[in-house]
């Protein structure tokens, strides 16, 4: 099994935001400098909108983004969070933002208990899309792949960023994805469907048309009720796989709103931002295998692998949060 590791986001704040040199005790990495490259070719423009409210019905559930996503028009083309869109729709989500690379697949079992952990937090009553706000957004120029195949924005559309939250167009999302989301103007509604429920809602109106699956074990484990060590190591791994994709999402949003920003008191601001982001990151992580020991302990399984992990996100973290603190001196 190999390990799961979570990047130095201290250092990818440090290096994205593009702070001054570093003495000779502390150097930016190669990696780090390629991330600062990236960001500033990523960057294009500043647009200016305001929030739609909208109503999103999946798999025949209401359901809203998390507080600080919204759904927008721009250029007479609605704007959804690619992130929670395909969640929605069952599909992991992976951000390369070395190369600024969206990959939205088919998700594997312990991504799939990532998603639904995601989607629980998407409330009904999301005040973030009740009121329209006035929002700006970064342009910027990603590429994406979907189910495997390179899919690129039709001419005159884009693609944003906002808090972390990457955003597309939703015709474009659609017909990618290839389930069919519909959107009625007059109602303001998105309604679209995951392929389990259709094949779900098939089923039900034609129970021979979908034969009945086999029984499968939900233990990991040969029937006897015990999880498998694998089972609860790899739906760990895939929950940091996820932090690091968020931690990355966000701080190159944080990158982009740094380059943007016009005097030195914005930026300061900016830096604390990015500063407080990395701790609540160390949070989740520290909840993430907090949970994994106690899944370990409960089973009778080692837990020695939770030292190995936090023993790599601590010396990162560690390594980052001096550069950090020493830049914004």
């Amino acid at each position: 099994m190999s390990k799961a590791t979570i990047p130095a986001v201290a250092m990818l704040l440090v290096a994205s935001i593009g702070l001054a040199p570093l003495t000779a005790s502390a150097p930016i990495s190669a990696s780090a400098a390629t991330v600062n490259s990236t960001t500033n070719k990523a960057a294009t423009a500043t647009v200016k909108v305001q929030s739609m409210n909208v109503k999103m019905i999946f798999d025949g559930v209401s359901i809203q983004p998390p507080a600080g996503q919204y759904v927008f028009m721009y250029n007479n083309t609605t704007y959804v969070p690619l992130r929670f869109m395909s969640y929605a729709l069952q599909k992991s989500v992976s951000w390369d933002a070395k190369n600024v690379k969206v990959t939205v697949a088919e998700p594997s079992r312990s991504e799939l208990v990532v998603i639904k952990e995601y989607l629980m937090n998407a409330t009904n009553g999301n005040s973030s899309t009740a009121v329209a706000k006035n929002i700006a957004l970064n342009q910027v120029k990603a590429s994406y792949v979907f189910n495997g195949s390179t899919k690129a924005l039709p001419a005159g559309q884009s693609s944003f960023i906002l808090n972390g939250s990457l955003y597309v167009p939703l015709r474009f999302l659609s017909e990618s994805v290839g389930h069919n989301i519909s959107w009625d103007q007059k109602t303001k509604t998105i309604t679209a469907a995951s392929k389990a429920y259709q094949e779900q809602q098939a089923a039900t109106k034609d129970p021979a048309a979908v034969a009945t699956p086999a029984p499968t074990d939900t233990t990991g484990a040969a029937g006897n009720g015990k999880v498998s060590y694998e089972t609860i190591t790899s739906e760990t791994e895939a929950k940091l796989v996820a932090l690091k994709n968020q931690s990355e999402s966000t701080l190159m949003s944080i990158a982009l709103e740094y380059l943007g920003a016009k005097d030195e008191a914005s930026k300061k601001s900016i830096k604390a931002k990015g500063i407080q982001q990395l701790s609540s990151f160390s949070a989740s992580f520290n909840s993430i295998v907090a949970d994994t020991e106690q899944k370990l302990n409960s089973n009778g399984y080692s837990t020695a692998i939770i030292s190995q992990y936090r023993s790599e996100f601590e010396s990162q973290l560690k390594l980052g949060k001096e550069i950090a603190e020493g830049m914004a001196n």
